[in-house]
């Protein structure tokens, strides 16, 4: 299903999100004026899949599931599909001020090819488990926030070194049925009107680091999730006349011992593909 931009603002309402901007809590997303840039600029994506002349760039054949899904949602498999994606954000910024959901795409390609990688050296199934969860997206549609940068604490140690091991996302605890994960992500980029974060790391990680060498994937809303966000671009502002229309928002994402089945965990552990990944979705960024 490709959704429209109106699509995307009452799935937004399926969600019951912990969201606090300027002090105050959110009590809808999809309703809240500071937001609502944001909300409109990620829409842009949305309804250009839909118009006749932008389809080549805005819309493509996903080859593991054989369905057509949003340029921003593609796994990229030819040259062409990287030239479409880099014209597909061109296009949506030069619109919105910027893609915001394009980030979406770097994620889940960078993550693509990280568990595989993972697979392949140590025999796990996080690639199966990641191509079903990749289908489920592409199938609704969504929007993913990437939670990657790392609130940090003391720069000059590694998180497996931080006197408040907090100040990183990481494993805190293991169940039969999932991971436990806690810390703070920082900086991610529309974290309030998205549908699920994919949490990933920022850095490159030690054999003493591997708690934190962690990706996986979970609801907006699930337990245990605050966001602290700015508004979206700067409404309010009469010189803002761009942003008052479309805008992003960024916040900071509390992960407090927030439970992860096993079906949406890509990374435990695993601190040489964790470093990868990281290199890995730079490189389809900064594309």
């Amino acid at each position: 299903m490709l959704m429209t931009a109106a699509d995307y603002r009452q799935s937004l309402r399926r969600y019951q999100p912990r969201v606090f901007v300027n002090g105050y809590a959110v009590e809808s997303v999809a309703d809240e004026p500071l937001l609502a840039p944001g909300v409109n600029a990620v829409g842009i994506t949305y309804d250009f899949a839909h118009q006749r002349e932008h389809l080549p760039l805005m819309t493509a054949r996903q080859r593991t599931s054989g369905k057509t899904v949003n340029r921003m949602l593609h796994i990229n498999e030819t040259s062409n599909d990287l030239l479409y994606k880099l014209e597909a954000v061109r296009l949506v910024c030069k619109t919105s001020g910027c893609a915001q959901r394009y980030l979406s795409h770097d994620a889940l390609n960078g993550i693509f090819q990280a568990t595989k990688r993972a697979d392949e050296a140590h025999g796990t199934d996080y690639h199966q488990r990641f191509v079903a969860y990749l289908h489920d997206v592409q199938d609704q549609d969504l929007t993913l926030g990437i939670a990657m940068t790392d609130a940090k604490g003391d720069r000059s140690k590694r998180p497996g070194a931080q006197s408040n091991r907090d100040v990183y996302v990481h494993v805190k605890e293991r169940r039969p049925d999932g991971i436990v994960i806690r810390g703070t992500k920082a900086i991610v980029t529309g974290a309030p009107y998205m549908h699920e974060f994919l949490v990933m790391p920022c850095r490159t990680h030690t054999k003493e680091d591997a708690a934190f060498a962690v990706c996986c994937a979970v609801p907006v809303d699930a337990p245990g999730i605050t966001i602290v966000a700015r508004p979206a671009g700067r409404p309010g502002e009469p010189s803002a006349k761009f942003s008052a229309r479309y805008g992003q928002s960024t916040g900071v994402v509390i992960f407090d011992d927030v439970f992860v089945p096993h079906e949406r965990v890509f990374l435990a552990g695993e601190h040489e593909e964790a470093g990868f990944l990281t290199t890995t979705y730079a490189t389809h960024h900064r594309h």
